[in-house]
């Protein structure tokens, strides 16, 4: 049972809280100095429960996503398998897509750096399911049998038209 439960943490809640944390700290980073300033109604958040915690207080928005947090993890232990993947990924969409709103239009190569997040997403997630669930494929990976100096080249190549395409700052 204790393997489960440390291999079902790892695999499917460690990826969501990652971006609960990098969504929730970009919004705290997002606020105003007015905000900070004491006017907490100025709060800037578009989730209608996480901006009334800010608007309360920062320590209120902060509590409130410990609670978020830990009812991630219940309902992911708690919930049948198939479930459980499906909550872990839709977290982690979800808050990815929140932190990406944060660093789209707040920082030089927003875009990119957007990009890099869903990349850093699908890492963390797949890491999860890979090693720590255990999710293995049920059959080996299609030319697996070339040589893997050969394959690895291509997979070089092919990855860096990817990366000059879509995360290489140019302007347009």
């Amino acid at each position: 049972m204790m393997t489960s439960v440390r291999h079902r943490l790892l695999g499917l809640c460690l990826p969501p809280l990652v971006f609960v944390a990098l969504d929730n700290g970009l919004t705290l980073l997002g606020q105003s100095a007015k905000y900070w300033a004491g006017n907490y109604r100025s709060a800037n958040e578009v989730s209608p429960t996480f901006n009334y915690l800010l608007q309360i207080h920062p320590a209120a928005f902060v509590m409130g996503s410990l609670v978020w947090a830990a009812l991630i993890v219940a309902v992911i232990l708690l919930l049948p398998d198939f479930l459980a993947l499906i909550t872990s990924i839709v977290v982690t969409f979800g808050h990815t897509i929140g932190a990406a709103t944060w660093l789209l239009y707040r920082f030089n190569y927003g875009y990119q750096m957007c990009l890099g997040l869903l990349l850093v997403a699908s890492i963390i997630l797949g890491s999860g399911l890979y090693w720590g669930w255990q999710a293995k494929p049920v059959q080996k990976a299609p030319f697996s049998n070339w040589s893997p100096a050969l394959r690895w080249v291509l997979i070089a190549s092919l990855v860096g038209i990817a990366v000059y395409l879509f995360l290489w700052p140019r302007t347009p």
